[in-house]
């Protein structure tokens, strides 16, 4: 089974092809949201034969808004010739994935004065993300539950005092294809293939009656 995953959740861009539960090719980058040629140039060699993948994998976030929806167009438009299979995955797993630590609580900075949390055991999401106010997040997160973030710099303050890694970590394809391979060969289903938007959708009335 060949798996190509992208990550575009975080400012760190990734893609990667996992083969029968190996990285074989891995390209990262600092996401310039005003340039997305970037992730074009990255795809550039990275697969020789597009038809010879199985398995076309994204990650959902939660996370930048921007960088979700082109993840999802780009792996959809890439599947869609020859009816590849599609899996999305939230980008949590993938960080709790690197902490390798028995529960991980993900926390993001979802501006607006909140931020969303979610809680892992090992990789598995145990306790949905959820959208709160930053003075909820205490009562969110299990003590003595290893703490990350890909915002870690903006959330330091409100992190101190948690169990806490004290840099930010950025969810990576190479993980997000591994965890993709692991779920297959076990046979459980995709999650939603939709982004997992934290806000509700604004709704923003004409200006002019149609």
């Amino acid at each position: 089974m060949r798996i190509f995953s992208i990550e575009l959740s975080s400012r760190f861009g990734s893609m990667a092809v996992v083969e029968k539960g190996t990285t074989v090719a891995e390209k990262r980058w600092e996401e310039n949201f005003k340039d997305r040629q970037q992730l074009f140039d990255a795809m550039s060699g990275i697969v020789a034969d597009w038809s010879s993948i199985d398995v076309f994998a994204v990650g959902r976030g939660p996370g930048a808004f921007s960088g979700m929806r082109i993840g999802f167009t780009v792996v959809n438009a890439l599947a869609a010739p020859l009816k590849k299979q599609v899996y999305a995955l939230n980008s949590g797993a993938a960080l709790a994935a690197q902490a390798g630590s028995a529960k991980t609580a993900v926390v993001g900075d979802a501006r607006r004065n909140k931020v969303w949390a979610g809680v892992f055991s090992g990789t598995e999401l145990e306790k949905p993300f959820a959208l709160m106010e930053r003075d909820e997040l205490r009562a969110f997160i299990p003590e003595d539950v290893l703490v990350v973030s890909p915002d870690q710099d903006r959330l330091k303050g409100l992190l101190e005092g948690f169990n806490a890694v004290n840099l930010p970590i950025y969810p990576a394809a190479s993980d997000l294809g591994l965890l993709v391979y692991d779920r297959l060969v076990k046979g459980v289903a995709s999650e939603v293939f939709e982004p997992l938007y934290m806000h509700p959708p604004v709704f923003i009335a004409p200006r002019f009656p149609a």
